[in-house]
């Protein structure tokens, strides 16, 4: 297995001024890059090859497990950054204030973890198999995939990060950072929407994926290959729907 770049969902220069078109050049276009290159180039010939991602960082360790784990932190983070200002949906506003006392405690708390840890690394919200919330800071590369944890929200608190932009000043990156999460993601993730085939009675369930085609548990939908189909009737995944509960 191949792993390439991920498409990034806006142009360069579109979160400018808080993200940079030349801290996107550098920290997707070469950063992220550098470590796809070098996960291709480790995996080749070895059983590693063969696997997902997700396998190959619950699985590695050395350098082949921090270019898969950075290649995945960042394709996750990229991917839940936007434009479009939300609120906070409902239900994960409901789930944060039942984890951490209110949305404002949880960002308080999520603040503190980046603006606190040292050294370079990611500020996580996961969750555990019975859906509780909690703020995970990791080293380097680090993953809550290796602890039986489902990401749900991230932030990159690498220098590569926000230096150009902020130089020294990673509160101010993280004060910014806020202004330019899809919290549409984070609240598919935390409480993942299902979605039924038109053709038949199959219904994918992100909590249990669809391990025989490679689909881990805790995938959500929109993250499922464009290629995926039915594992009844074979339709592809645009014949799905979502079910509304």
């Amino acid at each position: 297995m191949k792993h390439a770049m991920p498409e990034l969902p806006y142009a360069l220069e579109a979160l400018a001024p808080k993200m940079s078109a030349e801290t996107f050049e550098y920290h997707y276009g070469k950063h992220l890059q550098t470590y796809v290159d070098n996960l291709n180039r480790l995996i080749a010939g070895t059983p590693y090859e063969e696997m997902s991602l997700e396998e190959i960082i619950r699985k590695a360790d050395g350098g082949i497990f921090n270019n898969a784990a950075q290649t995945w932190n960042h394709t996750f983070f990229f991917r839940m950054l936007t434009l479009d200002r939300h609120s906070v949906p409902g239900k994960l506003a409901e789930r944060l204030a039942r984890d951490f006392g209110s949305v404002e405690e949880f960002k308080k708390q999520f603040t503190q973890a980046a603006v606190g840890l040292f050294g370079s690394g990611w500020v996580w919200l996961a969750a555990d198999k019975s859906g509780k919330l909690s703020i995970v800071p990791k080293s380097n590369a680090g993953n809550p995939l290796t602890d039986g944890l489902r990401p749900v929200m991230t932030i990159d608190v690498w220098e590569h990060a926000y230096y150009i932009d902020y130089r020294n000043r990673r509160a101010d990156f993280v004060a910014a950072f806020w202004e330019l999460i899809d919290w549409r993601k984070v609240a598919d993730r935390c409480i993942p929407k299902r979605y039924k085939c038109t053709a038949c009675d199959y219904v994918y369930d992100p909590e249990k994926g669809d391990p025989e085609t490679g689909i881990a548990p805790g995938t959500p939908f929109e993250e499922i290959p464009a290629d995926w189909t039915c594992p009844l009737c074979g339709l592809y995944k645009d014949a799905f729907r979502a079910i509304e509960e």
